[in-house]
């Protein structure tokens, strides 16, 4: 299995960014990070943003890019953005570390 990176980026800019459709999705966003969880697919996620909008990575683990682009096509931001995958090469990193893990549990 290879590591992707969905990096997701907000359709509208901050000036226009309803934060009601981002929050109303959160539900539905972590039902997906559950379901990435339990198939043993998901690896980090975290949010953040760009210079000018809203934006989130989410790493996965995939067999190959087409199942890493039907993976990421689950989140509910895509109705609000968009995901990019990046194949992610990790170097020096402790992919074992757990203690952020009971917030999507």
């Amino acid at each position: 299995m290879d590591i992707y990176a969905c990096i997701w980026r907000a359709s509208k800019n901050d000036e226009d960014f309803d934060q009601s459709e981002f929050d109303n999705r959160m539900p539905r966003l972590f039902d997906w990070l559950k379901g990435l969880k339990k198939s043993g697919h998901l690896i980090a996620c975290g949010g953040g943003g760009f210079y000018d909008r809203s934006g989130g990575l989410t790493l996965i683990y995939a067999e190959s890019p087409d199942q890493a682009l039907e993976l990421s096509n689950g989140t509910p931001l895509n109705e609000i953005g968009t995901t990019e995958l990046m194949q992610w090469g990790v170097f020096y990193a402790d992919l074992n570390l757990s203690s952020n893990l009971h917030k999507i549990e």
